[in-house]
């Protein structure tokens, strides 16, 4: 049974959700947007990166909101420690496996999503492209489409300049088709092919994000709201804290322009912000007292619409 929420569009987990959906895979463009919560329980959340909490209360600040902590931390020695401490804690993280439980499920989205897109025949070879907007500096996504098989290329800001390949999609020489292409846009900068994180080129919590942005990712910003005003074009959006205001003005305008953005809760309990609410498809979590990942809830959904 469907039902009407302050916070958005709210569906239960029903057949008319999946139907809806399984109409806008058959020839939209489809666009991802990826938080720290995606890779679930594979990669550490900021309240678990205890060292950094520590040396924020060290120096007088409040580790429990780096964000706020830091954007109020006018001592620029402060600020560069804590982001040393940060950056050294985070390396120390990227022992991490593909084949973490979090991962598979993560995997197996992608994977459904590329089928779905391959087999669809009605589709301009433009929309085979799949963008996935990450505010992660992992590498994860590029490495699971990289293990998987699958066609890819990232956007990061050190190949901005006029460099960036925004229009690139795979071509089959064998059987003269496009391929699914997947476009890897980091919007808040990146690790090295090595998993190794530089405190350079990153945009790092509590600072000026937007004018961050502007300075260094201004390319795959300006690329991202493009793809998303695009006509017919959908919008998943998985483990986003919707903190980011650079992020959220991007999408409302897009909303404005046509947008479906469907969101994956984690929690019932999780909300969205004022100017976003009302306009999105909620996808509540199977299971609120036990979640689940979000990417293994899509990824039921996409089971069931190829079923319908």
């Amino acid at each position: 049974m469907d039902n009407q929420s302050d916070n958005g569009v709210q569906f239960g987990v029903s057949d008319e959700l999946v139907v809806g959906l399984r109409k806008a895979l058959g020839s939209c463009s489809v666009n991802f947007l990826f938080g720290a919560g995606v890779n679930g329980k594979a990669f550490p959340y900021f309240a678990q990166f205890k060292k950094t909490i520590g040396a924020m209360n060290e120096r007088g600040l409040d580790g429990s909101n780096i964000e706020t902590a830091l954007a109020n931390c006018t001592d620029g020695q402060i600020r560069q420690e804590v982001f040393d401490a940060f950056v050294d804690e985070y390396n120390s993280h990227n022992n991490y496996r593909l084949y973490d439980e979090s991962l598979l499920n993560l995997r197996r989205m992608l994977v459904g999503f590329a089928s779905v897109v391959g087999r669809a025949e009605n589709r301009h070879p433009e929309t085979r492209r799949l963008n996935v907007f990450t505010l992660n500096y992992d590498r994860i996504v590029e490495e699971i489409l990289e293990d998987s098989g699958l066609f890819s290329y990232t956007l990061t800001q050190d190949k901005a300049k006029g460099r960036l390949p925004f229009d690139i999609v795979g071509y089959n020489t064998s059987t003269h088709a496009f391929v699914p292409t997947f476009c890897v846009y980091k919007l808040h900068g990146s690790v090295d092919t090595n998993r190794t994180l530089s405190a350079n080129n990153i945009v790092f919590p509590g600072q000026d994000k937007l004018g961050s942005i502007l300075s260094h990712f201004y390319e795959t910003l300006f690329a991202m709201k493009g793809e998303l005003l695009k006509r017919n074009s959908a919008l998943f959006v998985i483990g986003y804290s919707w903190a980011d205001d650079h992020v959220n003005g991007i999408i409302s305008d897009a909303i404005a322009g046509g947008l479906t953005v469907y969101w994956l809760q984690y929690r019932s309990e999780d909300k969205l912000p004022k100017q976003i609410a009302g306009n999105v498809i909620v996808v509540p979590p199977t299971n609120n007292e036990n979640p689940v990942d979000a990417t293994k809830t899509l990824a039921d959904l996409l089971e069931r619409a190829g079923q319908l």
